[in-house]
C-alpha cells in the first residue's frame, strides 16, 4: 500500500518510507542529477520490458550507478516505478492546474488541457507504452499516487465542464470518459499510429505524418473532443 506525506514528501510502500515526488511533482532531494539519470534509465527499461520484466539490475547500470546508489536515492523496484509514473503525471497535474487557471473560455482550456497532455507525452515517449503495457493487462502495478493524481486531473477537467455547460456551451459529460478520449488518442497515436499510417499511405491533410502529439495532432484531438462536448443545439450558448 502506498500512502502519501505532502509534507514530507515522501512515497510510503509498504510501510517503507523513501524519498518521492510529492503532490505538486518535486523531485527528490537526494542529488537531482543522479536521481534524473535513474529515472530516465528506468523509463526506458520498464517501456521496454514491463514492470515484471525489468530489473533493478539493468536500470542501475543504464544509469551509471549502483544498487546501493538507486535504493539510497529511490528505493525498491515498486517504489522506483512509482516514481517514474509521479514523476511524469505529477508533473503534467501541475501545469493542468496552472494552465487552466488562466482567464479564457471553456473551449480554451480543454485546448490547453489536451496539449499538455500532448506534450507531456512528446517529453516523455517512454510513457505511453508503460501506459499500454499496464492498459492490456490491467494495471496491476499502478501505484496509488497514480490515482491520486488522476482524480486531481479529473477534478481539474470536471471544473472546466461545469463551466463550459454553466455557459451553455457544452453538454454533459463524463470527466473520467472525456480524459480517456483524449488521453486515449493520444496514447495509441503516439504508440501505433505514425507506423500504420505511414505503412498505408494514409498521411492525407496532415503534411506527412508526425512522430509528435503536440502539434497537428493535438489540435485534432481538441477538435474532436469539443465537437463531442458541444451542448445540443437549440440549448442557451452563451459567447465567450
Amino acid at each position: 500500500m502506498i500512502h502519501i506525506d505532502k509534507t514530507n514528501r515522501m512515497v510510503k510502500l509498504n510501510g517503507q518510507s523513501e524519498k518521492g515526488y510529492g503532490m505538486g511533482g518535486e523531485r527528490p532531494d537526494k542529488g537531482t542529477e543522479t536521481t534524473a539519470r535513474i529515472l530516465e534509465a528506468a523509463r526506458d527499461e520498464f517501456a521496454e520490458k514491463g514492470f515484471a520484466g525489468a530489473r533493478v539490475d539493468t536500470i542501475a547500470r543504464r544509469a551509471g550507478v549502483n544498487k546501493a546508489t538507486l535504493y539510497y536515492h529511490i528505493g525498491d523496484k515498486k517504489a522506483l516505478y512509482a516514481e517514474v509514473i509521479h514523476d511524469v503525471i505529477g508533473k503534467a497535474m501541475l501545469r493542468l492546474a496552472e494552465g487552466t487557471a488562466q482567464k479564457g473560455s471553456p473551449e480554451d482550456k480543454i485546448r490547453t488541457y489536451i496539449k499538455i497532455l500532448a506534450r507531456t507525452f512528446d517529453d516523455n515517449p517512454q510513457m505511453p507504452r508503460i501506459m499500454m503495457r499496464e492498459i492490456a493487462s490491467g494495471g496491476p502495478n499502478l501505484p496509488e499516487v497514480f490515482f491520486k493524481d488522476l482524480m486531481t486531473i479529473i477534478t481539474t477537467l470536471g471544473a472546466i465542464i461545469d463551466e463550459g455547460r454553466a455557459r451553455g456551451v457544452f453538454g454533459e459529460a463524463m470527466p473520467l470518459l472525456v480524459h480517456f478520449m483524449a488521453i486515449g488518442a493520444t496514447v495509441i497515436y503516439k504508440t501505433l499510429a505514425p507506423k500504420i499510417l505511414a505503412a498505408q499511405g494514409l498521411a492525407g491533410d496532415m503534411g506527412g505524418v508526425p512522430a509528435d502529439v503536440s502539434g497537428k495532432i493535438a489540435h485534432e484531438i481538441g477538435r474532436l473532443v469539443l465537437k463531442a462536448l458541444a451542448a445540443p443545439s437549440g440549448s442557451h450558448r452563451e459567447v465567450s
